[in-house]
């Protein structure tokens, strides 16, 4: 949907401009260890319930329309020509958006000295999982990045491995976009993350990286079918002696199941967070 109908400007504009948007997260409301609070769950099932009895087409990647009084109306796909329909059934006066819009997806609140990593992924398959791409925010304080680095001088041709735990923690969201976003560390099986020495100039080392993961991800929630997942991974280290690292990564070839999917990784900038 959010590639669809939700990619597009005007559907955005009818919806900001005539309706109170609420979207929610289906491993939150759905699952057993979901955060959304008793009394909201159960005013979801009732919206439900009320669709179901009215014998409206149920799903979760759907729309429910309620009237002004909490009441579940239809349940659609929010194109143009639907909103507008309901536009001109409810009659609603136009006004700003109850919630001005904002970016999705932003870094998180991280120290000074903290290295912020954006990892962005995305299916290279046909299916609808992959037509838009997802994120996911890595922070590393000193403590976790220093253990990338390598101890003492370094010099061209010198090399060493990540610290695995940290390296898992970055890897662990090597995957394609999936229902399930649960990325526990457990999953993996085999990984590693080593370095090579470029260059050294003016205090500034450039080091290759490479590396690679095994491990198993279920694509949704609650299921036990995990699918093997594996990934070649290469990339550049930049660092100083007495400033934070840079890192970017991407993977050469990536596969979950029979689905390819690519992973890029950077250092978000500390004057852009």
């Amino acid at each position: 949907m959010r590639a669809g109908p939700l990619s597009d400007r005007r559907v955005i504009e009818v919806l900001n401009r005539s309706f109170v948007p609420v979207y929610i997260s289906n491993e939150d409301y759905y699952s057993k260890g979901g955060s959304a609070p008793p009394e909201e769950r159960a005013e979801l099932q009732r919206i439900h319930q009320e669709g179901a009895a009215k014998k409206l087409p149920l799903g979760t990647v759907r729309v429910f329309v309620l009237t002004p009084d909490g009441h579940t109306y239809d349940i659609v796909t929010p194109t143009l020509a639907t909103l507008e329909r309901m536009v001109e059934h409810f009659k609603p006066t136009p006004g700003k958006p109850v919630v001005p819009p904002a970016p999705q997806s932003a870094p998180p609140p991280a120290s000074a000295d903290a290295v912020t990593l954006h990892l962005v992924s995305r299916g290279d398959d046909r299916g609808s999982w992959a037509q838009f791409p997802a994120e996911n925010w890595i922070v590393l304080g000193r403590e976790d990045w220093s253990r990338i680095l390598p101890a003492g001088d370094v010099e061209p041709g010198q090399t060493w491995e990540f610290d695995r735990d940290v390296s898992a923690r970055i890897l662990t969201y090597f995957y394609p976009q999936t229902e399930n976003n649960n990325a526990t560390i457990d999953r993996i099986q085999q990984h590693l993350l080593k370095a090579k020495v470029l260059t050294v100039k003016a205090g500034v080392v450039t080091a290759r990286v490479d590396g690679f993961l095994r491990m198993q991800h279920v694509f949704y929630p609650g299921r036990t079918d995990a699918q093997p997942l594996g990934a070649e991974i290469v990339g550049v280290l930049t660092f100083t002696a007495d400033q934070p690292p840079s890192l970017q990564l991407v993977t050469t070839q990536a596969q979950h199941g029979r689905r390819p999917f690519t992973v890029a990784v950077r250092t978000v900038p500390r004057m852009a967070r």
